[in-house]
């Protein structure tokens, strides 16, 4: 797939799951009077077109967090929302995007789609503002990278603590309202349940206890630790545990 390319699937109904050439997964969710685009990933092509083909109804866009692979052609939409405490990552990773156009988006706020409806739950770890979007309707969650992809980074410059973040997914497995999470690269693993959200909970907190120590993590561009347990992978940065 070249870098302008995009592909899309409906894997639920009123829910298309988009790909781009880097297997960025972002998701189209339709309600009877608006839709949502959730993320909009790091291809170079004409995103808002293809949403476009897929749905007519006006179309808003949250970002889950402010990572390169989740925020890129954002510029292409009108209406875009990210929780302002990602605001440093974008300064970080010094990402070019329009960063003074960004609506904050928190904890508690809906997106009212019309019969459909999606809640905004504050996770932060992964990202200081990362957030997750529940449709409790249709028991779907879609997590961004807030519980990973198969491999849970937490190693990156700007992840808070692994005791943060324990605490972040402990509160998030208390919402009785999804079955199934839709996550940030949904090419490269499956969607998950709440099976292994409870899986990485227990991979966490054995390393934030010190029960389970990882070995090195040679993937990708930061070096860091990884610990396997049952269906999680949790990669970690042994500096960055309380």
């Amino acid at each position: 797939m070249k870098k302008d390319e995009y592909s899309f699937t409906q894997v639920e109904p009123g829910v298309w799951h988009i790909v781009d050439y880097r297997k960025d997964s972002m998701y189209l969710v339709e309600g009877e009077r608006e839709a949502l685009l959730i993320d909009t990933g790091m291809g170079e092509g004409d995103l808002k077109a293809l949403v476009n083909s897929i749905t007519k109804k006006p179309t808003s866009v949250v970002i889950t967090h402010a990572h390169w692979d989740h925020i890129m052609q954002a510029d292409q939409f009108e209406k875009v929302y990210l929780n302002h405490r990602d605001l440093p990552i974008i300064e970080l990773f010094k990402l070019k995007v329009p960063v003074q156009r960004f609506m904050d988006v928190s904890e508690g706020c809906v997106f009212n789609l019309g019969g459909r409806f999606l809640e905004v739950v504050e996770v932060p770890g992964h990202t200081p503002g990362s957030i997750v979007l529940i449709d409790r309707q249709s028991k779907l969650l879609f997590s961004g990278d807030a519980i990973g992809a198969g491999h849970t980074w937490m190693h990156l410059p700007g992840c808070l603590p692994l005791a943060v973040y324990l605490e972040s997914l402990e509160r998030l497995l208390q919402i009785d309202g999804f079955e199934k999470i839709y996550h940030g690269h949904l090419a490269e693993s499956k969607v998950f349940d709440v099976q292994h959200l409870k899986d990485l909970i227990e991979a966490v907190r054995l390393v934030t206890e010190g029960k389970l120590v990882g070995q090195p993590y040679s993937f990708g561009n930061f070096e860091g630790l990884y610990v396997t347990h049952r269906s999680a992978v949790l990669v970690y940065d042994p500096n960055n545990v309380r």
